[in-house]
C-alpha cells in the first residue's frame, strides 16, 4: 500500500515553485529593461511567456502532489511522481548500497525530510516525509541491506 502523502508537501511544492518563478520573473524583467529590446512585440512575447510560466508553476505543485506516491514492501521501493510525464521507479531493496537523509531550507521550514537511496545504477529520492518517518524508513532499509549482505557472505563462505 502506498504511503499517505503529507499535506504539508503541497505547500512545500507551491513555495518552491513561487520562489523559482520569482527568480525567473526577475530575470525576464531584467531582460526587458536592461537590454531595452526595441519592438513591443518582443516585450509582449516575454510577458506572455512569463504569464504562462506563472500559470504552470501555480498548477504543477497540486498535480505533482496528487501524482506522488511511495510504497515500501519487504522486497522493493516503488516511487511514482511527475507532472506532465509520470515516472515510476521500482527499486529492489537487495540492490541498495547506501541510504542518506537530506533536508533543505524549505524542507526544514515545513518539517520535512528526504530519504535518498543509492544503487549501482544511480539514486532515487523519497520525498515529503516527516523526520521521524524518514528515520524509521532509513533504519528499516539499513537492516534489510545488512541482512542481504550477511546472506551473501554466508553463501560465499559455503562455496
Amino acid at each position: 500500500m502506498y504511503e499517505k502523502r503529507n499535506p504539508k508537501a503541497r505547500l512545500l511544492l507551491l513555495c518552491s515553485s513561487v520562489i523559482t518563478m520569482g527568480i525567473v520573473t526577475v530575470f525576464g524583467v531584467g531582460v526587458i529593461f536592461l537590454a531595452e529590446l526595441g519592438p513591443g512585440k518582443i516585450r509582449t512575447a516575454i510577458i506572455l511567456c512569463l504569464a504562462l510560466l506563472w500559470l504552470i508553476s501555480l498548477i504543477s505543485p497540486f498535480v505533482r502532489y496528487n501524482w506522488y506516491r511511495a510504497r515500501f514492501t519487504e522486497e522493493e521501493i516503488d516511487i511514482r511522481q511527475g507532472f506532465l510525464t509520470i515516472k515510476e521507479n521500482i527499486i529492489p531493496i537487495e540492490r541498495l548500497q547506501k541510504i542518506s537523509l537530506e533536508t533543505g531550507p524549505l524542507d526544514r521550514l515545513f518539517g520535512m525530510t528526504k530519504v535518498i537511496v543509492y544503487t549501482a545504477g544511480g539514486e532515487d529520492t523519497i520525498r515529503f516525509l516527516e523526520r521521524e518517518r524518514a528515520e524509521e524508513i532509513g533504519e528499516r532499509l539499513k537492516k534489510r541491506i545488512n541482512g542481504y549482505a550477511i546472506e551473501e557472505r554466508n553463501e560465499k563462505g559455503q562455496e
